[in-house]
């Protein structure tokens, strides 16, 4: 076998970039010298300058916020990852479309606070349920509620929805409402 025949998932592909596609400000300063446009890639944002709770994973490049709730990682396991970008996939978004928030790291914020900074057109709660980030309304899993210009969507975590083909067919129906599929 040559390396020309060796394939990665993504996730693999994704662990390998992390750090080092992460800008920092020193170094970011200098390549864009060199450099005219920043290319479309996966990175922490400058939130954590203004709060360290406030990181997520991806470029936010269309305004589509997904939150879940791990405890043990810094976004999202591998796996869960992969399910993720499928349904993204699918939704014709790839992970630089979306800002992806682990509720478990963020602290205490409320949706004010994290969309004066991470603007949203749609946010999706993957596990996590509306309230715990003081959205001020309740509504049953897979429901698409328009709130403050927002739609939101609730749903069971990624493993749930993964294991159970009813779950997917729900979670689809509500993706094509929102993103006009």
């Amino acid at each position: 076998m040559s390396l020309n025949d060796i394939h990665l998932p993504i996730t693999a592909i994704a662990d390998l970039y992390r750090t080092v596609l992460i800008e920092d400000k020193g170094f970011a300063a200098q390549e864009k010298k060199t450099r005219p446009t920043e290319p479309a890639v996966i990175k922490e944002t400058e939130l954590t300058k203004q709060s360290p709770a406030l990181t997520f994973l991806g470029n936010n490049k269309k305004q589509v916020v997904i939150i879940v709730s791990y405890q043990d990682t810094l976004y999202i396991p591998d796996d869960k990852l992969a399910f993720l970008t499928t349904i993204l996939t699918a939704c014709k978004l790839n992970l630089a479309d979306i800002a992806l928030l682990n509720f478990a790291n963020a602290g205490k914020v409320s949706y004010k606070e994290f969309f004066e900074t991470v603007p949203a057109r749609s946010v999706i709660f993957f596990g996590v349920q509306p309230d715990m980030l003081s959205v001020p309304m309740n509504f049953p899993f897979f429901q698409v509620q328009h709130f403050d210009n927002v739609n939101y969507l609730s749903s069971p975590a990624l493993e749930e929805i993964e294991m159970d083909k009813t779950l997917k067919g729900n979670l689809w129906t509500s993706l094509k409402k929102i993103f006009t599929l």
